[in-house]
């Protein structure tokens, strides 16, 4: 009697959701052939850690936690690095390659999200930078003067963490948003309110409820000057954007895949074609979006058995979110963007601020807290957890 064959398995991307989920395969399934498609240098590291790495003093090689060729040996892996993923032959169940065709059992895609480009004038525009790569962060190093003043566009969570990470280590944060506080679709307005503050006090500029018009470059000690929708010019050394992420969708909506954020997955991480799946940044999971590191590891432990022929739903675990402003430290699970409820404000004194996200049940859907009560996480997640 004849050995069953052992599947080939094809992730497309290097990042965390790649990573994690050829962890997973291989821990399950020692025979399996696993092939990684990347465009990037396989090396593993933490994307989330590029938005602090100043202030630990990393370079674009210290925050290389594991080289790519570790990663290739531990995990057994038929590595096609340098490689783009051209189109999916669904029928023929190969993914076809600039380094060619690779036939499939199952592809797992994990490609990430792309930095969104907002429409903006002027003859510089295209050289702001946005950190979401080791070559970007790498980029973003080397154009950085010592105590140089940055304009950031977006006060998101990275937009924020970046500036409170560039504040403390001597350089001159600007930060433009449309909206009116930081973090603004994230935390109530009284924890926006003293995520500004505090940041403004350590030397923070901020230009909140106005929009980019233009930037454009200049000869002039400051090499690049940016003109706000109210006629405000502000002149800055280097121009980060950091405006938001875009699920990357383009490999699946060519292949005739559902899509819409990102691409459809069902609860076992599988696309509208049962040999494809999705993971990480660019899935769009039946709850909606989860770009958290939290979220690709429960995904991870779902996917991998589900390729290898055991169906194992995903189960997501309470998603909350460190925010890494030291100046004024955050914990946060927001609610999920179809509950309708309101922020109430349950605790306030020396030691930090604590919210409650309640829905029209009553039912407690999400927290913030500040300051020292970050404590409080496990014992909000797990209440949050039990609630649900």
């Amino acid at each position: 009697m004849n050995a069953p064959v052992a599947p080939t398995i094809v992730v497309v991307g290097s990042g965390l959701a790649g990573f994690g989920v050829l962890r997973e395969l291989r821990r399950l399934s020692p025979e399996a052939r696993l092939v990684m498609v990347t465009l990037e240098d396989g090396h593993f590291y933490s994307k989330p850690a590029l938005s602090t790495a100043l202030a630990k003093g990393k370079t674009s090689d210290t925050l290389v936690t594991t080289p790519a060729e570790n990663m290739i040996a531990n995990l057994k892996l038929d590595a096609r690095i340098g490689r783009e993923a051209e189109a999916i032959d669904r029928a023929g169940k190969a993914l076809l390659t600039t380094g060619g065709p690779i036939q499939y059992d199952a592809v797992i895609l994990a490609t990430g999200a792309e930095p969104i480009r907002p429409a903006i004038g002027g003859d510089a525009a295209h050289r702001a930078i946005s950190v979401n790569q080791l070559e970007h962060y790498d980029r973003f190093r080397k154009e950085l003067p010592e105590g140089g003043r940055v304009l950031i566009m977006g006060a998101g969570l990275v937009g924020t963490e970046f500036a409170n990470d560039l504040v403390t280590n001597g350089y001159k944060p600007i930060v433009v948003d449309m909206l009116s506080q930081p973090l603004a679709q994230l935390v109530p307005t009284a924890v926006g309110e003293t995520v500004q503050e505090s940041l403004r006090a350590s030397g923070v500029d901020w230009h909140l409820g106005r929009k980019v018009e233009a930037i454009d470059y200049r000869h002039t000690e400051r090499g690049y000057v940016a003109t706000l929708d109210d006629g405000t010019r502000i002149e800055a050394d280097i121009v980060l954007s950091a405006v938001g992420l875009r699920p990357n969708v383009k490999l699946a909506q060519e292949a005739g895949l559902v899509i819409g954020r990102g691409i459809k997955v069902n609860e076992f991480g599988q696309t509208s074609d049962p040999d494809i799946y999705a993971i990480g940044d660019c899935a769009e999971y039946p709850n909606g979006l989860a770009a958290y590191v939290t979220p690709i590891m429960a995904a991870a432990r779902g996917i991998a058995p589900s390729a290898l022929g055991t169906p194992t739903p995903i189960r997501f675990p309470p998603l909350s979110v460190q925010v890494k402003t030291t100046l004024c430290p955050i914990n946060l699970l927001p609610p999920a963007a179809a509950i309708q409820g309101e922020w109430r404000k349950v605790e306030s004194d020396v030691k930090g601020d604590k919210h409650l996200f309640v829905d029209h049940d009553n039912k407690i859907q999400g927290y913030v807290l500040t300051r020292e009560k970050c404590e409080e996480r496990m014992e909000m997640d797990r209440m949050v957890g039990e609630a649900a």
